[in-house]
């Protein structure tokens, strides 16, 4: 029902907005992120979920976390800013904004491709909500795992949902440099 190359794409794009996302304000080089097979064994406490819908499908995408010491560090140094200065305010803002970067870079990836897409603001659920997802008829899902010193933080999943058989032709090339917004002005 769903093409081969459409699950690809939306892995590949899954994977690059997980990384942009987590790496963005913080030092990159300490990041690593792995496939992971699924999120039986993991015991993070919440999750931001956020979606992109078109007519045809839905793209489910979470982020799943534990608020803690650790977590907290990484908000204040990508927040730049002391560790005693994050309160739950800004830990949470701050990893919905992830979510937001996170699955914004699918959409906007997406678009190129398939019209009419809609995006949905970060919502924070608790992990009993995801046994909610056994309703759902999933198409598709991968999971990741970030680890930040060799420690796992964050895990993310997305889901793919299709009501009706799914065959755009995505084009992954990279973008040619008029495609590129270099966020210069150009004089002609």
């Amino acid at each position: 029902m769903v093409s081969e190359d459409f699950k690809r794409e939306i892995k590949r794009l899954f994977e690059k907005g997980l990384e942009e996302a987590l790496t963005t304000g913080t030092d990159a080089t300490r990041w690593k992120f792995r496939e992971k097979a699924d999120l039986n064994d993991i015991k993070e406490q919440e999750c931001f979920i956020l979606t992109v819908s078109s007519q045809l499908f839905r793209v489910f995408v979470l982020l799943h976390f534990t608020k803690g010491a650790r977590t907290e560090s990484i908000a204040a140094e990508a927040l730049k800013v002391g560790a005693n200065a994050i309160d739950s305010d800004k830990f949470y803002d701050y990893l919905g904004e992830v979510g937001n970067a996170f699955c914004g870079t699918i959409k906007r990836e997406l678009t190129k491709s398939v019209p009419s897409l809609g995006m949905s603001t970060p919502n924070r659920l608790s992990r009993d909500c995801l046994k909610y997802f056994d309703a759902l008829k999933i198409d598709f899902e991968n999971h990741s795992v970030a680890h930040y010193d060799d420690e796992p933080l964050f895990y993310a999943s997305v889901y793919l949902s299709a009501d009706d058989e799914i065959n755009y032709t995505i084009n992954s090339a990279s973008a040619s440099e008029d495609e590129v917004d270099s966020g210069e002005l150009e004089f002609f």
